[in-house]
């Protein structure tokens, strides 16, 4: 069984049924390792955690702009992305060039039509887990409501998953720490890709030739260091329509320096990265349902 499932199993029996009673983070995770014992870090508790309650059916609730859990009732909100929708969030970090670059990574990849998911944000770059996971989807076409159907006629297909990783250029060995854990953190996908957004690299060569190696796709979305001022919060990119999004990424020139390699992920790697369980979880049971529901985020269908 599964991270994810022993903790929606056991989590009903743990949460304080109230919001003005809601526990902390820390909190949860004592009660859980009671249960659970110490086999799992407090990262990858965290993580799903996070994941858990961004489940509009899920039992567990977060406060919204604020810190705790407890059990989701019926009239629950539903909180979205910490990151970007956390008013708390957006007024602390939303000028962060970091945040701005995620954000643009994020419209990158959902203006091209491909579903987004976004990982929680967490205060030090995770070598578990990428920043976010652009999925391909089946054929398929919106129906009146705008959800995403995939089409009856599509031949049967597991999601195809590109695992990105995002980095804000300021040095070589920025960027070549960048790669590696690009690397380290697209094992589990049918592709993977580092999107640096900054000036262009100063060793272009040196990630080419490692990307070769490797088989991982090396994009730059560049951006002198007079615009990163200049540009929207990160939490107004995100809210952004698609066509301003796409208005102000045509201002940034995308160069690509290596295409992402495909293959075929063993059971082996797969396993070995529990912190991509949630986004392999939503992917597959989209297609399952032949219905491409959001999770993290909106799922571009344009």
């Amino acid at each position: 069984m599964s991270l994810r499932d022993k903790l929606v199993e056991i989590l009903p029996s743990l949460l304080p049924a109230r919001e003005e009673d809601a526990i902390k983070g820390t909190e949860l995770i004592a009660r859980v390792r009671a249960v659970l014992g110490d086999a799992y870090s407090d990262r990858s508790l965290r993580s799903q955690f996070s994941f858990i309650a961004l489940e509009e059916d899920s039992c567990l609730a977060r406060v919204p702009n604020g810190q705790g859990y407890y059990l989701r009732g019926e009239e629950a909100p539903y909180s979205l992305h910490n990151m970007f929708e956390s008013e708390e969030e957006a007024s602390r970090d939303g000028q962060s060039p970091l945040h701005k670059a995620l954000a643009l990574a994020v419209r990158l990849y959902d203006t091209a039509g491909l579903g987004v998911f976004v990982y929680p944000v967490e205060e030090e770059e995770s070598w578990g887990h990428p920043d976010l996971v652009a999925v391909q989807w089946p054929a398929g076409s919106p129906d009146a409501t705008g959800a995403y159907i995939i089409s009856p006629e599509a031949p049967p297909a597991h999601p195809h998953m590109r695992a990105v990783c995002v980095c804000v250029a300021t040095d070589a060995e920025n960027c070549r720490r960048a790669f590696f854990r690009a690397l380290a953190c697209g094992m589990w996908a049918q592709e993977t890709e580092l999107l640096i957004i900054g000036e262009q690299p100063d060793t272009p060569d040196e990630l080419c030739a490692l990307a070769a190696m490797y088989g991982v796709g090396v994009r730059v979305l560049t951006a002198d260091v007079e615009v990163p001022n200049s540009l929207p919060r990160a939490d107004e990119i995100f809210r952004a329509e698609s066509a301003d999004a796409r208005d102000l990424l045509s201002e940034l020139p995308l160069n690509t320096l290596a295409h992402p390699r495909h293959k075929a992920p063993t059971e082996q790697c797969i396993n070995s990265m529990p912190d991509t369980a949630a986004a392999r979880h939503w992917a597959e049971s989209c297609i399952e349902k032949g219905r491409i529901e959001p999770y993290e985020m909106r799922v571009a269908v344009n």
